[in-house]
């Protein structure tokens, strides 16, 4: 089964934000698209979709459908990288869901994550549901739990001294048992308000200044994770810093796995310093590696595939108000890891004119460059046009974008792009499979019915749903719901 299977015709047709014609997704898709391309509180181009997503997920758990809604959450932190999200729809999971065995277990596995996990659990609670005089025993047992396995580091680390809700108060409600006698150490000078901060790489540049010696010393010393040397990689190279050691680190395929990096910060981290003019070719190189290692999780696409990007004015929306990565970006990054693993592909980039792309498969970067800057209005429909002119006969069509679809070169809103699907399909003679990877999760859909996989996200994780649906496995929601809490 696909992700999404309904009926053409009936209550599913609906309108999208732009006013034109669209397909209303059922209510689990609906939350996973919704989750999964959302950052919490940030504007979007047609609006942040924050409140709708916690209705959504509120009526589902009063619905008999909270289990899967903890176990979004949990998925979303673990395999997508989203933290503020995954602690949102576990807050309205604990409230809804009240008593149930799985909440604690939800709870527990993602405030094991990071040592800042249980805390930032507590504050959506709370900022969903107020200061509680009795604390919900899912949230802190479950909590709890997470903070009994963390070290006295741990502890030191992520006090969030400058956030409303402190490690402090988290320790408090939940009474942890500490794992060892450094630990309970830890917790009792945390809650007294006189734990240190841990020295690390942060400190010793505000105490020493951003100079190559003193990153030089950080580097030797393996003090630099990969966040921190992917994030900092400007300010290294800036400061005159050898670099060689780090680069090495960055492109290393255990080290990528394990960093968790969404694909498009490697992209940012590229372009970031080649507008500084510190672009090098060794640079360049580690950075495409890292990329092909993203490349590698989605596995090979057998046959052809051709790729449809949307470039349109909505998509050059920012992922939040802190970031210059583009969904334009994501899409262009998307769309060339799709390209690099398909044994043929064709390309195309489509807002109000559509336009073939020289993709050649050689770098991830030289594609991903390849994808036009800016454009105007959203006219999927002359991709397909595009595509069925170019007697490309693809064995699938993966097409991101915000689905935002606003009208069609010959004017009206009344069709979705399904009769485009359609027509392509009768063209080439066979049932072309459609993947639809939305990068905004406003709620509609322009594709339905047999041979439709709706995903959502910027993770290359989403992107083995790609293979898995044709495969028979199903989609991210079947995934999700056969996650184990």
């Amino acid at each position: 089964m696909a992700t999404l299977n309904m009926q053409v015709r009936g209550t599913n047709k609906t309108y999208n934000r732009s006013g034109h014609a669209a397909y209303r997704l059922d209510a689990k898709t609906r939350l996973v698209t919704m989750a999964l391309a959302t950052m919490l509180g940030e504007p979007k181009y047609y609006g942040d979709t924050t409140s709708e997503l916690i209705v959504l997920a509120r009526e589902l758990c009063r619905c008999g459908e909270g289990r899967f809604v903890a176990q979004l959450a949990v998925w979303a932190r673990r395999y997508a990288n989203l933290r503020s999200v995954s602690h949102a729809l576990l807050a309205v999971v604990i409230h809804e869901c009240s008593g149930c065995a799985f909440v604690r277990r939800a709870v527990r596995a993602v405030a094991s994550m990071r040592g800042d996990d249980g805390t930032e659990i507590l504050a959506a609670h709370m900022a969903l549901y107020g200061r509680q005089v009795r604390w919900p025993h899912a949230l802190q047992r479950g909590v709890r739990d997470a903070l009994e396995q963390m070290s006295a580091y741990e502890l030191a680390k992520y006090q969030s001294p400058c956030r409303e809700v402190k490690l402090r108060d988290t320790l408090r409600i939940t009474h942890p048992v500490p794992r060892d006698a450094e630990a309970a150490q830890a917790m009792r000078a945390c809650v007294e308000g006189t734990l240190a901060k841990p020295k690390g790489w942060e400190t010793e540049l505000s105490a020493r200044g951003n100079t190559a010696e003193v990153w030089n010393e950080l580097i030797a010393e393996h003090r630099l994770g990969y966040m921190a040397s992917l994030r900092n990689l400007r300010n290294m190279m800036q400061a005159g810093a050898e670099c060689e050691s780090v680069l090495s680190m960055l492109s290393d395929p255990k080290a990528v796995r394990a960093s968790r990096q969404l694909p498009f910060r490697f992209f940012s981290a590229w372009r970031e310093l080649k507008q500084a003019g510190l672009l090098t070719t060794s640079v360049s190189r580690a950075l495409d590696q890292a990329l092909e290692v993203s490349c590698q999780n989605v596995g090979r696409l057998a046959g052809r595939t051709a790729v449809l990007i949307d470039t349109s004015a909505s998509m050059g929306s920012t992922l939040s108000m802190r970031s210059r990565i583009t969904c334009r970006d994501v899409a262009a990054v998307l769309g060339a890891i799709v390209t690099r693993v398909s044994d043929d592909a064709w390309v195309c980039a489509f807002d109000s004119t559509a336009r073939q792309l020289a993709f050649g498969g050689a770098s991830v970067l030289a594609d991903i460059q390849a994808v036009p800057a800016s454009g105007w209005c959203t006219h999927m429909d002359i991709a397909f046009d595009l595509l069925m002119s170019s007697g490309f006969d693809a064995d699938r069509v993966v097409v991101v974008s915000d689905y935002e679809v606003n009208g069609y070169r010959g004017g009206g809103s009344s069709q979705t792009i399904q009769h485009k699907l359609e027509a392509y399909r009768k063209k080439v003679g066979h049932d072309v499979w459609c993947h639809a990877i939305d990068l905004q999760g406003y709620g509609t859909q322009q594709f339905i019915g047999r041979h439709v996989n709706v995903m959502a996200g910027w993770s290359d994780q989403m992107l083995r749903f790609v293979r898995l649906a044709e495969e028979g496995f199903g989609g991210i929601v079947e995934a999700i719901e056969a996650l184990e809490l």
